[in-house]
């Protein structure tokens, strides 16, 4: 298909984009530390939460609304990001977002009040808006779509590891140093180091014409075709209700436990740290499984998706349910089987939306995925917020808002479940051949 879309693939100056093994080891690597600083820059504020509500004086609204500006700018602008990735350079704009996204968490560290955190983590999730969606997508053309499951898998990773990394490091620095602020002076630096290492790995020509223009109306059109993709839709909306409990369970998480166990920062960050660096073993191991058992049942993909999501949704009503009423160290195990599941059912997401979207389209239709799925995540927090101080606040308070978003979870093993009917036909119309930069 995206053969199809240069006028003169034949020509003699026409390349195919083909890769040695140690260029495409080089791009996972690079996006693979990309993306765990991205989660990590995130995951600092949680561990800080509840220092930054002490030192700044804010409510659990305020603190909801910081985690909610956050997503709607990491989803806002998901949909023309896209569109640039598919039209322009993947590498610059790889090196533009890490460099935004690390001055910004620079930033936060020097804020002093609810509005310049706002707006600073605000322009956090710009930098970081759709970085998931380039990384993700140029490993899905770099790497055949037989190893698809297991490359998603440890690029999935980076999400869990970036998670328990701010929050394991991150709470340790605040404890050591009794500033919350430290953690999002650390964390900017290496993001600085990979941006720039991004802009020189070899990348692959943007899928259009001889002469077409970047934007046009046959792209456009071509855009909108990715929504009668049944596959994709599902996928789309039953990882919306998947990312309203996964990031407003992430973001509220640490203070929960602390609230209810009167632990410190430090502790918290490595119990829920500890029990991301799950999810990392959770995407490998579905990783492995799912592309051994794809060489002979084409729909393994969905149907470990669809396991994965059960097991998050049984574990975390769980954890919610006794929270604060059974000892800690069960919790613990309860959060780990928790996170283990989100780890497998991250990878498969992005393995299916990948096996779904044609490469001419697939950075802009993933960025409208992510468009959607982060329109759950971005309400989430601000809901946990909202009816924590309507019912009083405490660890009472957080359980009552995490109880109203958990049906969401069974709702995307419902979609998931109906996509087993469609997914085997909508993958096989889709090749990755594409050619290689100028």
């Amino acid at each position: 298909m995206a053969m199809e879309s240069t006028s003169k693939a034949t020509a003699p100056t026409e390349k195919a984009y083909i890769i040695s093994n140690g260029q495409k080891a080089s791009i996972l690597i690079v996006m693979l530390f990309l993306l765990i600083i991205n989660y990590a820059d995130r995951s600092i504020l949680a561990v800080t939460l509840q220092q930054i509500k002490v030192d700044l004086a804010l409510t659990d609204v305020q603190l909801g609304a910081i985690q909610t500006s956050f997503q709607i700018m990491v989803g806002l602008f998901t949909i023309p990001l896209g569109w640039f990735i598919d039209r322009w350079s993947r590498r610059k704009l790889a090196t533009i977002m890490a460099l935004v996204w690390s001055v910004t968490t620079f930033l936060t560290g020097v804020c002093q009040n609810f509005t310049s955190l706002l707006f600073v983590r605000a322009a956090v999730g710009l930098g970081e808006d759709g970085f998931t969606t380039l990384g993700g997508g140029w490993l899905s053309v770099a790497f055949s779509k037989a190893k698809r499951s297991i490359v998603a898998g440890i690029f999935g990773l980076g999400g869990t590891a970036g998670t328990a990394l701010g929050m394991i490091v991150g709470g340790m620095i605040v404890t050591a140093t009794g500033m919350w602020q430290m953690p999002f002076f650390i964390f900017a630096i290496p993001g600085v180091i990979f941006g720039i290492w991004a802009f020189f790995l070899k990348d692959f020509r943007s899928v259009r014409k001889e002469g077409e223009s970047a934007f046009n109306k046959e792209y456009f059109t071509g855009w909108l075709g990715v929504f009668k993709i049944p596959s994709f839709l599902l996928t789309a909306f039953g990882h919306m209700c998947f990312g309203m409990m996964t990031f407003t369970w992430a973001g509220w998480l640490p203070a929960f436990m602390m609230r209810s166990y009167d632990i410190s920062a430090a502790q918290a960050g490595s119990i829920v740290g500890s029990a991301a660096l799950m999810g990392i073993l959770g995407a490998l191991a579905f990783g492995f499984a799912t592309d051994a058992w794809y060489r002979k049942n084409k729909n393994s993909r969905i149907y470990m998706m669809t396991l994965a999501q059960f097991v998050f949704a049984c574990m975390t009503g769980a954890a919610i349910y006794f929270m604060g009423s059974i000892p800690i160290s069960a919790i613990t195990v309860i959060l780990f089987i928790s996170f283990f599941a989100v780890g497998g059912a991250t990878s498969m997401i992005f393995a299916v939306t990948m096996d779904v979207t044609p490469v001419s389209h697939r950075f802009s239709a993933y960025g409208a995925f992510a468009t959607i799925v982060f329109l759950g995540g971005a309400i989430g927090p601000s809901i946990v917020g909202a009816i924590s101080d309507a019912v009083g606040g405490g660890a009472a308070g957080i359980r009552m808002g995490f109880l109203w978003l958990l049906p969401a979870s069974f709702i995307a093993v419902i979609l998931y479940g109906i996509e087993w009917i469609y997914y085997r036909r909508d993958s096989q119309k889709v090749t990755d051949d594409v050619l290689a930069e100028k």
